[in-house]
């Protein structure tokens, strides 16, 4: 890495700028993007008048609108003189389904049932009707799942409509229903004909039903708009993320830079650095407050734009090379479309949540309430959990938490947002990545897009909450090519390695062991090709980054015992997760890659130069597989890594390999050969077509990238736990649902899990980090495994056992579980103290059972 007086240049005087005045690259990339824009227009303009068939690319992105799920009641069977209605009000715009689940009364006789009918229709408030089925009850078996499909509405969000159900005389299908009136928005009618002396009786109060939406183009740019609208964090995350890396870019003045990959470089550097001020301050006695936060951010663009300034007042202007100016300004353009395109994409994908899903995430959403209790990196999980050690990688919370001290935005919003931010961010590093190994605009522009939309991760990450990871993986990428690059002249670059090393270290430990394989492989194929003085510079980042994280090194080993860790396992543990596989279109990535792999071993074989990057993430990807092969080598296994946690991260060598081999093969063609404008067309559209399709149904993958089985807390449960952090005392001590997540390990199964995060009351189930304290952990699973067992809940048995367990309250989030509120509103011994849509919240009021 050489030196300049300036920031971030396009290119040196006297070197090769990354695309040379004469490259005929402008045009052929007017073309190809043309080709692309024509593609997406041509593709969704079919698929918005229902022409396009293929479902790999085309179909209507549908979700879930109300969940009214609970069912223990059978509604009367609607007949000639007898209806029943449903009304309700969807959220959403494009109402285009609702689903029932039916009961069928007495056995099935084609003789008797020869004419009966059973019909479903939809209103709406306007007395229109949108939708209608009839059909022969003949077939109709009990507790089968019946669809009433229909063109979306548009207009349908804050509408009332109303389901009604009817039958011939001899009808015998109905629908089930719940006993609790769980949807405040809605009310089920059952309708008597003037024959009829008397409505029949039934105890149920709502209707099991769901309603699914088709996204429209207004919900979508609602969608991706609404963070900015809600809140500061964006901006104030903008600012936050990157300063150090700024900071340290400007002090190091690396040279010959190409601009985005400066700023993605200045990004993964400045995610990487927070963890390490955090904990340095901490040792030092120091704690973080909201306003020492933003006086540190605000000097700390003071500075980086005085130095700026100073440096651009100052550049030698001969310095630059002009006729690669066109070239970086149309690579900010795109890069920053693509990273626009991302962001909307991600913030899409998780429109109408209110917590982000799955276990993770209110574990995440403790920790961080922890750190912005006390300050400081955390020692334990006080006040909120009894743990007094902490084992966990707390590099990501620091991000979190110190964006809720300088926002106060609301915890599991912040996490939300926070985390589909840092996914759309992610093509940044990227493309850094990209342009480091082979100093080429385009590999770093295709390594991006493929991350960004394409490839199924790390999009994907959304549905787990895997944000630690995450993070981890915005590092990962400039680390790796600034390691390369170490050995290949860039020997300046060593205090970036290491900083990036060791930020990697303290937000995920998984993805830090990952990374040392390649390290390893890299500094042996420098040692073999230029001798050991190119190994120097990674053997001192090594020492840099030991020194920065030796203090976490240190209390990580006094409280754990890292061999009986590591030797830990669990049965089924280390399967390959062949459903990423066989997802989307991530066949034809691999098989691109085998194609890919096969012209790189030919490249080496002909001693091309290009190829040795290339050939690394190759030797890498396959000695993670190796390691981690587990019992299929005779190797050990253990819960600290495994197959699933190392292929989630393969889209990024993938996304290199791809990249960089596509570029070369577009360039077989000789120099002269390639000037001519007609010679690129051909080439060009094609390139064009293929990247339309795969924008297109990238777009579409990563809208409705949930896995909508992972989304626990719902919206619905969002005013019941404020009203329980409001209303309960601070002693309460809640039962929960919960179900067995993984092993013996318990987790909350709806908005319950984030009780302790959001209102620091106890609760039979928090958050998962309490495994760390095995009394508290055999007392969860013995609870819940009793609980799970208890058939009656409105027998006062149960209650006085709840209270022998020191429950106070008993809450029901809108998802549910075991607890089965109609049962909890029968028992004497309980009282209902709250109760909206869907919620509820229960005291107990019997003492124990002597």
């Amino acid at each position: 890495m050489e030196e300049v007086s300036g920031g971030p240049v396009v290119a040196a005087a006297g070197r090769s700028p990354a695309l040379p005045a004469t490259s005929p690259w402008p045009w052929g990339l007017v073309v190809l993007l043309l080709a692309a824009v024509v593609v997406v227009a041509t593709l969704a303009t079919l698929n918005r008048f229902g022409a396009c068939s293929w479902r790999y690319l085309c179909g209507p992105i549908v979700a879930e609108d109300i969940l009214q799920t609970r069912l223990d009641t059978a509604l009367p069977a609607p007949q000639s003189d007898l209806i029943i209605e449903q009304t309700f009000v969807p959220r959403h715009d494009g109402l285009n389904e609702v689903e029932l689940i039916l009961v069928r009364y007495g056995g099935e006789s084609a003789t008797l049932e020869k004419d009966s009918t059973f019909s479903v229709e939809l209103w709406d408030a306007f007395g229109s009707l949108v939708a209608s089925e009839t059909r022969p009850t003949v077939g109709i078996a009990h507790n089968q799942t019946y669809k009433l499909a229909f063109p979306p509405q548009p207009h349908s969000a804050g509408r009332l409509y109303t389901l009604r159900l009817s039958g011939s005389e001899a009808n015998h299908i109905s629908a089930w229903g719940y006993s609790l009136d769980v949807y405040s928005a809605g009310q089920l009618s059952i309708l008597t004909g003037p024959l009829r002396s008397e409505t029949p009786s039934t105890a149920a109060r709502e209707l099991r039903f769901v309603t699914r939406y088709d996204l429209t183009a207004q919900e979508a740019i609602i969608a991706a708009l609404a963070p900015l609208r809600h809140g500061r964090l964006i901006p104030v995350a903008l600012f936050f993320l990157p300063l150090p890396g700024v900071l340290l870019l400007l002090w190091r003045k690396p040279r010959g830079w190409d601009a985005s990959a400066w700023w993605g470089a200045a990004l993964a550097l400045g995610v990487a650095m927070w963890p390490v001020i955090w904990q340095w301050l901490s040792l030092a006695g120091g704690r973080w407050s909201g306003g020492l936060l933003w006086a540190t951010v605000g000097s700390g663009w003071l500075v980086a734009a005085f130095v700026a300034v100073r440096r651009w007042m100052e550049r030698d202007r001969s310095g630059i090379a002009r006729g690669s100016r066109l070239p970086a300004v149309l690579t900010c353009i795109l890069l920053a479309s693509l990273i626009v395109v991302t962001l909307a994409s991600r913030f899409v994908a998780v429109r109408g949540l209110a917590f982000p899903p799955w276990v993770d995430s209110s574990r995440h959403g403790l920790i961080t309430a922890v750190m912005v209790e006390q300050g400081r990196t955390p020692r334990n999980y006080e006040p909120l959990l009894p743990v007094n050690y902490f084992p966990y990688h707390y590099g990501f919370h620091t991000l979190s938490a110190s964006l809720t001290l300088m926002t106060g935005e609301s915890l599991p919003e912040l996490l939300l947002d926070l985390m589909q931010l840092l996914s759309g961010l992610l093509p940044l590093t990227v493309y850094a990545a990209g342009w480091m190994v082979t100093r080429r605009r385009t590999v770093g522009l295709l390594a991006a897009f493929l991350v960004a939309l394409p490839f199924f991760f790390p999009g994907y990450y959304a549905t787990w909450g895997r944000m630690t990871q995450l993070t981890a993986m915005m590092v990962m990428p400039v680390l790796l090519g600034l390691t390369w690059r170490l050995g290949r002249g860039w020997r300046r670059a060593w205090p970036l390695v290491g900083l990036l090393a060791a930020g990697l270290f303290l937000i995920h430990f998984r993805v830090f062991l990952f990374y040392l394989p390649f390290a390893g492989l890299a500094a042996a194929a420098h040692w073999l090709r230029f001798g050991f003085r190119r190994v120097t510079s990674l053997l001192k980042a090594a020492v840099l980054g030991l020194l920065l994280v030796l203090p976490r090194t240190i209390e990580l080993l006094s409280v754990t015992n890292p061999v009986q860790t590591f030797q830990q396992s669990l049965p089924g543990y280390n399967d390959f997760p062949i459903g990423y596989i066989t997802t989307g279109w991530e066949r034809v990535y691999l098989g691109a890659a085998a194609l890919a792999m096969a012209y790189v071993v030919i490249a080496i074989a002909r001693r091309k130069r290009w190829a040795a990057f290339p050939l690394l993430l190759v030797l890498w990807v396959g000695t993670l597989f190796v390691l981690l092969a587990g019992e299929r080598l005779g190797l050990p296994e253990t819960l600290v890594v495994n197959l699933n946690s190392m292929y989630i991260t393969l889209f990024l060598p993938l996304a290199l390999l791809l990249a960089i081999v596509a570029v070369r093969l577009a360039q077989l063609l000789p120099r002269r050969t390639r000037a001519k404008r007609w010679v690129q067309l051909p080439p060009a559209i094609v390139a064009g077509v293929i990247l339309g399709l795969l924008a297109f149904f990238g777009w579409r993958q990563q809208a409705g990238i949930l896995n909508r089985q992972t989304i626990l807390a719902l919206p619905d449960d969002v005013p019941a736990l404020t009203w329980a952090g409001e209303a309960l005392p601070g002693d309460a001590h809640l039962a929960v649902n919960a179900w067995r997540w993984s092993g013996a390990t318990w987790a909350g199964s709806d908005g319950g899990a984030w009780i302790v995060p959001l209102t620091g009351r106890g609760t039979t189930t928090p958050p998962v980090d309490y495994i760390y304290n095995r009394e508290l952990f055999a007392g969860v699973r013995a609870f819940n495994e009793k609980a799970m067992a208890t058939e009656d809940w409105s027998d006062p048995v149960a209650a006085a056992w709840l209270a022998e367990q020191g429950v106070s309250h008993i809450f029901v989030g809108a998802r549910g579980g075991y607890f089965d509120p109609a049962k909890l509103s029968r028992n004497p011994a309980l009282e209902m103290v709250y109760q909206h849509d869907g919620a509820f919240v229960f005291a107990v009021k019997a003492p124990p059972v002597p």
